[in-house]
């Protein structure tokens, strides 16, 4: 067999990550970090204290939703940003699991965004659910 003829590896294909719709996937996960850090205490505290546990402030569970009481209100139109990232995202993104895992992303920064709206035209206080 001449060597031009020899047969060769079909190419390695590109992995997800590495693409552009990846890398925004990638930027946008890093973006609900903040809310992420503030819905895991919020939980636990509703949960917790639903059950008759700690009936006064508890660094570990308060900490961050405090936090996101005072500076939500203050910062919340940033959210916008994200919103529109994922909102591009989604555009380029034809794959099933990244999209649902973008409008995941997408509702949640909706639901922070609806949350600031709120509490700036005064359809509720700023105070998060589970406080003692």
């Amino acid at each position: 067999m001449p060597f031009n003829e020899m047969k060769t590896q079909p190419p390695e294909p590109e992995l997800w990550i590495e693409t552009r719709r990846g890398g925004l996937f990638f930027v946008n996960a890093l973006f609900i970090f903040p809310q992420v850090m503030v819905l895991v205490p919020l939980a636990t505290r509703i949960f917790v204290r639903g059950r008759g546990g700690l009936a006064r402030d508890a660094p570990i569970l308060d900490t961050f939703p405090m936090i996101a009481e005072h500076l939500l209100p203050r910062m919340g139109w940033l959210l916008v940003i994200p919103l529109a990232l994922v909102a591009y995202n989604l555009t380029l993104e034809d794959a099933l699991l990244p999209r649902l895992g973008l409008w995941a992303m997408f509702l949640l920064h909706l639901s922070f965004l609806v949350w600031a709206v709120g509490v700036w035209t005064g359809v509720w206080t700023p105070v998060l659910p589970g406080r003692p």
